[in-house]
């Protein structure tokens, strides 16, 4: 199926697909607060992480699920190419992104939306978790 809009069209709509300020991360910012611990939200360095805990050397991402290719290997594919190569573009940089991190000593957390939006016991008891291994 072709593309029902112009490229300037997609462009258009793709330029309004926030990066900042998503739900999600509106969410694990409440979590984050509620824990109690110091924390930076989008922290300019290496990497892009939505949130560092600088003391704890913590980065934490938060991952939506259809840009960040959850079970990707497992769900069906996209049917256009440009979409299964943004997707899979996404799931490569996570994974070198990551591995960067931990090699300059950070822990990395990522979290995926539906985690995020159902299943917060989970994300805080994983943040407390890794905060306990420090």
């Amino acid at each position: 199926m072709a593309d029902i809009f112009t490229p300037k069209k997609r462009s258009w709509v793709m330029s309004r697909i926030r990066g900042t300020n998503t739900k999600i991360d509106l969410q694990m910012n409440e979590i984050l607060k509620g824990l109690g611990f110091a924390y930076s939200m989008y922290p300019k360095m290496k990497g892009n992480p939505d949130f560092i805990l600088e003391e704890q050397r913590i980065a934490i991402f938060c991952d939506g699920d259809f840009w960040h290719g959850y079970n990707y290997q497992k769900k069906k594919k996209p049917s256009k190419k440009y979409w299964r190569d943004k997707i899979e573009t996404n799931m490569e940089r996570d994974t070198r992104i990551t591995r960067k991190l931990r090699r300059e000593g950070w822990s990395v957390l990522r979290f995926w939306e539906h985690d995020i939006e159902k299943r917060t016991g989970v994300c805080i008891d994983r943040i407390i978790g890794k905060i306990l291994e420090k």
